[in-house]
């Protein structure tokens, strides 16, 4: 059974063994012991009858934790017995490690989509990492984290990205795919005035404003250039209705699906 005790640094056997051996060795009662201590043997002589005795000898010049390995602590000291002993170390470590720079992509409207620039290089930072590490001998065991510390903050690539199509030759800040129908200012149910008080008419459109705000100026192909001024019960979501003078017109417009180019 391994037993936990604290035990001696390496300049106790050159104590033991140095000038006092001679005298140690002529007392009869003193019996030679090889102590290995993480595989490195070492000769010490020693009065004691027991290994506990041996090693509580040897107590006041301990620093280390180690674990009998291969007797215990009321097992007889017999002369040229091999005591091993595994050293119990811990060590505090801060390794410093690469903190990577985050990556931002702005839109802007002063480029067209597919453009982008960078305007801030990213730089990566560097963090301390504090760990407990404890060995049994050379042999790492266990690591207990004990802080982390920001040596140096990472900074942020800005990288700023083109929001600005060109449709028609016309700028555009972004496109929808929508569900495109048709009315006129008579049909019924309609009164001629939108919804924001303007009179209805060819390049007014009925939306949802909670994706189309109201006063946004959008370009739908195949029927122009046109502001949402309008909306009605039907029209949530991705639906638009187009506004045409005359009912022909709305009837041979259907219902088509379109992309829709929110104008910048």
């Amino acid at each position: 059974m391994k037993t936990h005790l604290r035990v001696f640094a390496i300049v106790v056997f050159i104590l033991v063994i140095g000038c006092g051996t001679a005298s140690a060795y002529s007392n009869m009662n003193t019996q030679p012991v090889i102590v290995n201590v993480d595989s490195v043997p070492h000769m010490v002589s020693t009065e004691q009858t027991t290994v506990g005795a041996l090693l509580e000898e040897l107590e006041n010049v301990i620093g280390t934790d180690y674990f009998l390995e291969d007797a215990d602590e009321d097992d007889p000291v017999e002369s040229m017995m091999t005591i091993s002993l595994t050293s119990v170390t811990e060590k505090i470590v801060a390794n410093v490690e690469t903190m990577p720079y985050d990556t931002i992509r702005r839109p802007t409207l002063s480029m067209k989509i597919g453009e982008s620039r960078v305007v801030q290089k990213g730089v990566n930072g560097q963090m301390s990492i504090v760990n407990k590490e404890t060995y049994h001998g050379d042999e790492l065991i266990d690591s207990e984290f004990i802080e982390e510390k920001v040596l140096v903050a990472p900074q942020d690539e800005i990288i700023e990205v083109g929001s600005t199509g060109i449709i028609d030759g016309m700028s555009f800040s972004r496109a929808i795919n929508a569900r495109v129908t048709a009315y006129t200012p008579s049909d019924p149910g309609c009164t001629g005035i939108t919804a924001t008080g303007t009179v209805a008419g060819h390049g007014t459109i009925a939306v949802d404003p909670s994706v189309i705000p109201f006063g946004t100026t959008v370009y739908i192909p195949g029927y122009g250039v046109a502001i949402a001024e309008d909306t009605g019960g039907a029209i949530i979501g991705h639906r638009i209705d187009v506004c045409f003078e005359s009912t022909d017109d709305a009837l041979e417009w259907g219902v088509q699906n379109l992309s829709v180019y929110i104008l910048s």
